[in-house]
């Protein structure tokens, strides 16, 4: 049965001063903080749910405002002081992609950022963070990798062959299960954990994302990761596990209750899987 989204969409949107600035910025300025209902994680939980600009214009002012921390080279800074970070620009274009709001203009830049910033390994990785550390820390941060395969599966074209490098390193990391990169992320029982909305590196976040790319779908990593998600299914629908604590409120985040926007998307991976 289809639920409509539109009183959770509602909600959201009334709530969008409620961190201090605009958007569900902090009264700094900053669009990353606090984690789980700042701007950019709102703006994808947003896209999640349905909303798009054409259906909430309202939306339309909080993305311009979002486009204000875009660098004259198209990434995009989290605050006026920070760095530019591979995963916060993911993020954003991830958030753009879904609300319809891929700006023809302005997002080609930030996708070439990527492109010319992705690490050797296929994935990428916070450049603030220096090499030489160990072969794990030098590694791309594969949440960081994630969140930009999140992205380019809205604009596939852009990234051609390079995509298929980045998935391979995602997909290596199901072998491996090694802490990576500088933020070490890695595959262990809190991965293996049903999380939704898709806001952190998650089995649900992973296969969703893979499910796009064809060179992962038909890889036989990929398929154990599908039949591990597919364990944590009840009756055809997805239980969320793990619910971020800033969304419990939400019906489609209660901890061991079926979601069901997260089993339209589990539907969508089977659909291509």
């Amino acid at each position: 049965m289809n639920v409509s989204r539109e009183p959770d969409i509602q909600q959201v949107l009334a709530r969008a001063g409620e961190n201090g600035g605009p958007f569900w910025s902090r009264e700094d300025g900053n669009i990353h903080a606090p984690a789980g209902f700042s701007t950019i994680d709102v703006l994808n939980v947003l896209g999640e749910l349905g909303a798009t600009v054409e259906s909430h214009p309202r939306l339309a002012e909080a993305i311009e405002f979002v486009f204000g921390y875009q660098a004259a080279d198209g990434a995009f800074r989290y605050s006026s002081a920070s760095s530019k970070f591979p995963c916060m620009t993911g993020q954003i274009l991830a958030g753009l992609g879904r609300l319809g709001a891929l700006d023809g203009s302005r997002c080609p830049a930030a996708f070439s950022w990527l492109l010319d910033n992705q690490s050797e390994d296929g994935g990428w990785r916070c450049a603030t963070v220096k090499l030489g550390k160990s072969p794990e820390t030098d590694a791309a941060n594969p949440g960081a990798t994630l969140y930009v395969l999140d992205a380019f599966r809205h604009r596939p074209d852009a990234g051609g062959d390079r995509l298929d490098y980045a998935v391979e390193s995602l997909l290596h990391h199901w072998e491996t299960r090694e802490p990576l990169g500088p933020c070490a992320f890695g595959i262990g029982s809190r991965f293996l954990r049903v999380e939704y909305p898709f806001l952190r590196y998650n089995l649900f976040y992973y296969v969703y994302v893979l499910s796009h790319y064809p060179s992962a779908v038909g890889d036989r990593r990929f398929q154990e990761a599908v039949r591990a998600l597919a364990a944590h299914a009840r009756e055809g629908q997805m239980i969320v596990e793990a619910p971020h604590r800033k969304w419990l409120e939400y019906d489609f985040a209660r901890k061991g209750r079926p979601s069901a926007p997260a089993t339209a998307r589990w539907r969508e991976i089977q659909a291509r899987g």
